[in-house]
Formats: C-alpha cells, sequence, structure tokens
C-alpha cells in the first residue's frame, strides 16, 4: 500500500513536470502578437502649428498590442493615436517596429504631457526591447513619422486637436 502510495506520488509529480514543462519553454519564446488590420486614416489630428495628420485609430487592446508594427514607413502626414480606456501611465516599446518614430503622450484635454522623439526601431528580441515613456498619466499617445517632433516644434504643455466618433 504505501509502494503504491509512493509510485502514485512519483507518476503524480512526473507528470506535474511534464505539463510545467512546455509553460517553461514558452517563456524563453518571443511573445506572439496577432496581427490586426489597420483602421483607415480618417482621423484628422491638428498639431499646435497648425499641420495636420491623418491618423489610424488604435482603440482595443489587440489594435494598441500590433500598433504599427511591421511598417516600413511612414510617411509625413501620417500616424497612429492610440486610444485607452482610462488614464493611466502607458509605456510603448518598439518591438518588430521596422521605424523610428516621435511618441507624444497625451491627457484627457489633449495636452502634450511626454515625448519621446526620434524613437527608435528595436530590431533585437522582446526581452532586449526597452520601453518609452509612462513617466506622466496620458490617455492618449500620438505615434507620429521621427522628426516631426522638431519640424512642427513640439513641446509638453502644447495641446493637439482631434475629434473621436463615438
Amino acid at each position: 500500500m504505501v509502494l503504491r502510495r509512493l509510485m502514485g506520488v512519483m507518476l503524480g509529480t512526473m507528470l506535474g513536470a511534464v505539463l510545467v514543462w512546455p509553460g517553461l519553454a514558452a517563456c524563453s519564446q518571443e511573445p506572439v502578437i496577432p496581427r490586426v488590420a489597420p483602421r483607415a486614416a480618417n482621423t484628422l489630428v491638428m498639431l499646435p502649428d497648425g499641420s495636420t495628420a491623418h491618423v489610424e485609430l488604435a482603440t482595443t487592446e489587440a489594435e494598441r498590442d500590433y500598433g504599427l508594427m511591421g511598417r516600413t514607413s511612414l510617411p509625413q502626414g501620417r500616424g497612429m493615436l492610440f486610444v485607452h480606456d482610462a488614464p493611466g501611465r502607458y509605456s510603448y516599446w518598439m518591438y518588430h517596429c521596422r521605424i523610428a518614430l516621435d511618441i507624444l503622450w497625451m491627457d484627457a484635454g489633449h495636452r502634450i504631457v511626454e515625448i519621446s522623439a526620434d524613437t527608435p526601431p528595436c530590431r533585437g528580441k522582446a526581452a532586449s526591447c526597452p520601453s518609452y515613456g509612462g513617466h506622466e498619466t496620458s490617455l492618449y499617445v500620438l505615434e507620429l513619422p521621427a522628426g516631426s517632433v522638431k519640424a512642427h516644434h513640439l513641446a509638453v504643455g502644447q495641446v493637439v486637436r482631434f475629434e473621436l466618433g463615438e
């Protein structure tokens, strides 16, 4: 009886190790982020200098996760506006992003609260990709082509104008 119980414990332990092992292996793999079809760039944002950009909206978690991954270019006057569900401190990373971007964090009043200019793409593994921003509370994050901050003299405290449809 004791031997049978001991064998059962050993078998259970071995089975548990086998069931846990794939999970351990998965920890070392790169994250899989499902591709999400981009929304049409039909939202217009007006920068403080009066110039405009047509932006795609990322309003769902899946859209925000995928963002501009895989893009090989982003023309001037284009971008992506990330709309979060609630104000928070949101850091961004450039995993699988192939182009440099300017990233602007804005509060609920569309006021720029943080900027990461000329943010480089991450060409390495996920673990090697640094995070940017997330030091200030924001509700919106705007990604524009690298060089936009300099070209449009964007600064913390300025307001970006845009309207979101319901």
